[in-house]
């Protein structure tokens, strides 16, 4: 099986760079690299969920020829669910189990409340949230290069909305949250549930938004418990 990982907004491929030595060889863990940032930093950044979800696809598609399986941490939760609507409903592709960390459903997000153009609002925006990525804002010449994808990325959260409940996917899921997170609560698993046809299990793990960080290890453990479950035998 091949477990893809999403990153949240403002970070990058290496958000998992650990995750690798976390799970048995058997399971092959790759992380999507959004535009605009590390070995991409050259190309300009997705400014739309439908941009960012259409290239991961077309990333994707060469990697199927194992089963799937996604994970996303926040903003990286909307765009594997975006994902695996794509890949279900234009390539016929159903059935990829999400594990989706620190999001509402896609119906119930809120656009994100900030001046995405403001730097110093969306670093005191990372702050508050303590983003594992906001150190390297500190340094002037660093945030010079990392902040055009960091905006986009605010930009992406700012605008995207599903007004109307999109179609349930043929797949299990299970939800994280961390219990001070003040973005998640216990509704959230029963939103999730409207838009995941074959269930939803839900963990809550001590710690705010960033608690996989924290609990990188339990996280990846309890994934890979579920993931053999879904292996052939």
């Amino acid at each position: 099986m091949r477990l893809v990982c999403f990153p949240p907004a403002g970070s990058a491929a290496s958000f998992f760079r650990s995750w690798p030595g976390a799970v048995p060889t058997e399971i092959d863990v790759v992380a999507v690299q959004y535009p605009g940032r590390q070995e991409r930093l050259g190309e300009p950044p997705a400014r739309s969920m439908g941009q960012l979800a259409d290239s991961a696809v077309d990333a994707l598609l060469p990697l199927a020829d194992r089963p799937l399986a996604f994970f996303g941490h926040s903003m990286g939760a909307l765009v594997a669910f975006e994902v695996a609507t794509r890949l279900q409903t234009a390539h016929g592709i159903p059935g990829i189990p999400l594990f989706l960390a620190a999001c509402k459903a896609p119906h119930r997000v809120q656009p994100l409340d900030i001046d995405c153009d403001d730097d110093q609002a969306v670093m005191l925006r990372m702050e508050a949230l303590e983003s594992p990525d906001r150190h390297v804002l500190v340094d002037p010449e660093l945030r010079e290069l990392a902040m055009p994808a960091v905006r986009a990325d605010f930009g992406i959260c700012k605008t995207y909305r599903r007004s109307e409940r999109p179609e349930a996917l043929d797949t299990t899921a299970a939800f994280y949250r961390g219990s001070s997170d003040p973005g998640t609560d216990g509704g959230d698993v029963n939103s999730w549930s409207e838009v995941i046809r074959e269930g939803v299990s839900e963990a809550v793990l001590p710690g705010g938004h960033f608690f996989v960080i924290q609990h990188e290890r339990l996280l990846a453990q309890d994934i890979i418990r579920r993931l053999y479950r879904l292996l052939p035998s």
